[in-house]
């Protein structure tokens, strides 16, 4: 049976899928971006077998129809969402989603769940850097607390919403 990918993203001109069970299968990856790119109506397909990500650009001309070229292919099923998280992952998420409501505003918007983290992180990192431990927690602790902020961009004046980010849901975005 053929592996279910997930839409993450579709418009008239690009498709953009998970294949979450093959991830890190280089070869399965190297041959479908090969087996994709000759069906007609592609123009490029980039592949990425360690977020598991396909990015298919299609011919936008009328009349072509490669979105049905690719269901046709066998290659993999589709589903249009990825299988809901478990109610406990579902439960958690609500939870911290409430705290980050409640954070932002008690500071008048300018708190956060992830700026809290942030805190914290640092706060951790510079105590285990005072006792000595440079390198495995202090390091570990910065990093995670940079990454908290590298992934997390959001639009001039907008407020960025746990669990939206599309690459913290699904690793990191494709080239």
């Amino acid at each position: 049976m053929p592996p279910l990918a997930y839409e993450v993203h579709r418009t008239r001109e690009r498709l953009r899928l998970r294949i979450p069970e093959r991830r890190h299968d280089e070869r399965y990856f190297a041959a479908l971006g090969q087996r994709l790119s000759d069906l007609p109506g592609i123009r490029e397909v980039n592949v990425n077998a360690q977020t598991a990500g396909v990015l298919v650009r299609m011919d936008p001309e009328p009349g072509s129809d490669p979105l049905a070229g690719i269901r046709a292919s066998g290659l993999f099923r589709i589903a249009a969402q990825p299988p809901a998280l478990s109610p406990t992952l579902t439960g958690m998420r609500r939870t911290v989603e409430r705290m980050d409501q409640t954070l932002a505003g008690l500071t008048g918007g300018l708190g956060d769940v992830r700026s809290l983290a942030f805190v914290l992180l640092v706060i951790l990192a510079l105590s285990q850097a005072a006792r000595g431990q440079l390198l495995a927690p202090a390091a570990s602790l910065l990093w995670y607390a940079f990454d908290l902020v590298r992934f997390a961009r959001p639009a001039p004046g907008a407020r960025a919403s746990i669990g939206t980010d599309e690459s913290r849901v699904a690793g990191t975005r494709l080239p």
